[in-house]
């Protein structure tokens, strides 16, 4: 899986999600209860997730509809590395955990 966009903005997502649907691609939200338990702070940002192989579809899609300024860099899902809370803030701020 891919994260296309990550945000807090529910008008960003929900376009993103409607230009995806018209074109046939399947897209996922990621961590919106979390953000809610929050309480909608920057700390825990929705996800828009969508399969690998819909990847170049995608980002022409979204760019095509005025939105590319909202895509992440795209990274494909590590499983295998445990994130945790403190290693994702350091992420966040440009830092590196230990």
């Amino acid at each position: 899986m891919l994260c296309l966009i990550r945000t807090m903005n529910p008008v960003t997502l929900s376009f993103a999600q409607a230009v995806l649907k018209d074109a046939g691609i399947e897209s996922f939200l990621f961590d919106v209860n979390a953000s809610v338990l929050d309480g909608s702070t920057i700390i825990v940002r929705k996800r828009l997730m969508i399969i690998d192989e819909d990847e170049a579809d995608a980002k022409e899609l979204l760019e095509a509809a005025g939105i590319g300024n909202e895509l992440t860099e795209v990274q494909k899902s590590k499983p295998h590395i445990k994130s945790t809370f403190l290693s994702d803030i350091l992420r966040l701020l440009g830092l590196k955990s230990k």
